[in-house]
């Protein structure tokens, strides 16, 4: 195996292995594979009167994984604390007070291969025996970093000395340069090219609510957890809003979250012959198929059919704790939930395929369309077709759930019983001492 480095610019350039390029390839393995990252970062801190505290940061990082013109990146961050608790007209009240806001920019260089703006390829290609190479990648010379500019606000306050804590906070984070490797057309050779596609927005907020109480002899502590985030695309490189597809069940479309599913859209089942279109009649759709929504309506089903729906995000989600205490008894729950998610349920569509032999749901096979008006949902047994087994609705479904993660039930025995039946040690000393005494080896 024989491999270079060439070097100049302070990044490691690529180097790649030649054993694998001989027409017949019986066997071999090796690869190598090498980047390098730069950073600077300075930092300024300031507060005055334990009232305003800014901190601003600047930080640079340049990485191999870029060409040379677009290798560096700057990121800036500021944020700002108000102590209102500390303001003179605070005095008086008992409640704790606190104020932030800040803003920052991050980089991102993950997901990519070492090599990804470079133009590669690769040996073993068999051309009549004779040893050949090929283009695996186009490489992509302008690629850079994927940006992040996030804005935060939140409050922190607390009541009645401490019984009552609330958390709030809130953010909107803009994704610019999105790094992704972009569908292109197969008959340039490959299938997909690492871009910087596009931007993305999050927004979201977060709500902690944390008390502790005495119930009479019983102490009651809890903290409850809510939060909301909702993300949209709100620019495709080269795309005029048309979905770009990714992989079998989802998509990318300007004004649509990341990643939400790309389905076709059951319309019920198809109760008479007579109901079919005649260019899916001519294709073998019969009474008791599903009836897909024909989007483009040329009465045939196609992936031009599929609509972008559903969400694999929540509309909100947290977690409950709460602990109650009484003497050496102590209670423990723990609950989690989200709301408003939908889950796609890929291994169904063999799950439901009546002529599938392994793993076939009950409900499916009952249920089943024998006759105009005996079902709208399940479709005729058939066996050797896919139309009734697309990666459609019909496997989405709600993922919404509360659940009780922990129950725990503790009793802390006393430690002068323990220390009668010598079930509890006595402390050890800093120095390695057991009540004064040496221990020696």
């Amino acid at each position: 195996m024989r491999s270079w480095t060439g070097t100049g610019t302070g990044f490691p350039s690529p180097s790649f292995d030649v054993i694998g390029v001989a027409s017949t390839i019986i066997d071999y393995a090796g690869n190598l594979y090498n980047y390098a990252m730069e950073s600077y970062f300075g930092r300024v801190n300031l507060s005055w009167k334990d009232r305003y505290v800014l901190t601003g940061t600047l930080r640079t990082d340049g990485s191999s994984k870029f060409a040379r013109d677009y290798r560096w990146g700057w990121f800036p961050s500021v944020s700002f604390g108000w102590n209102i608790s500390n303001e003179e007209f605070m005095a008086d009240s008992s409640t704790d007070l606190k104020f932030r806001i800040s803003y920052g920019k991050t980089g991102n260089q993950e997901g990519i291969g070492t090599f990804a703006y470079q133009a590669q390829m690769s040996g073993g290609m068999n051309y009549n025996e004779q040893s050949g190479i090929y283009v695996t990648e186009f490489g992509n010379n302008s690629l850079t970093w994927e940006k992040a500019d996030q804005f935060d606000v939140g409050f922190d306050m607390s009541f009645l000395d401490d019984r009552i804590t609330v958390i709030l906070d809130g953010y909107m984070k803009n994704t610019t340069d999105l790094l992704y490797s972009m569908p292109v057309h197969s008959t340039t050779g490959t299938t997909s090219i690492i871009s910087n596609v596009g931007s993305m927005r999050n927004v979201g907020a977060e709500l902690t609510l944390g008390t502790s109480f005495n119930l009479g002899p019983v102490h009651w502590s809890s903290q409850l957890n809510i939060a909301t985030n909702k993300n949209k695309i709100t620019s495709l490189t080269g795309n005029d809003d048309e979905p770009v597809a990714i992989g079998s069940n989802r998509a990318l479309q300007v004004g649509k979250e990341m990643g939400a599913f790309y389905l076709f859209k059951h319309n019920g089942l198809f109760q008479y012959d007579a109901e079919v279109p005649d260019e899916q009649y001519a294709q073998g759709r019969r009474a008791g198929d599903i009836r897909w929504l024909d989007v483009d309506g040329n009465g045939i089903i196609n992936d031009d059919d599929r609509v972008v729906m559903g969400s694999s995000n929540p509309d909100f989600f947290g977690g409950w704790s709460n602990t109650f205490s009484w003497k050496g008894l102590s209670l423990d729950i723990f609950f989690t939930y989200m709301y408003g998610n939908d889950v796609y349920s890929g291994q169904e569509t063999n799950m439901t395929r009546l002529s599938h032999k392994n793993g076939l749901q009950y409900v499916n096979a009952v249920n089943r369309w024998t006759g105009p008006g005996t079902t709208n949902v399940w479709p005729r047994a058939l066996n050797g077709d896919n139309n009734n087994y697309r990666n459609s609705d019909f496997y989405l479904h709600d993922g919404s759930f509360i659940r009780l993660r922990t129950l725990t039930l503790a009793y802390r025995f006393p430690s002068h019983l323990l220390q009668k039946i010598h079930m509890i040690s006595r402390p050890v000393s800093p120095c390695g001492n057991i009540s004064g005494r040496s221990v020696r080896g």
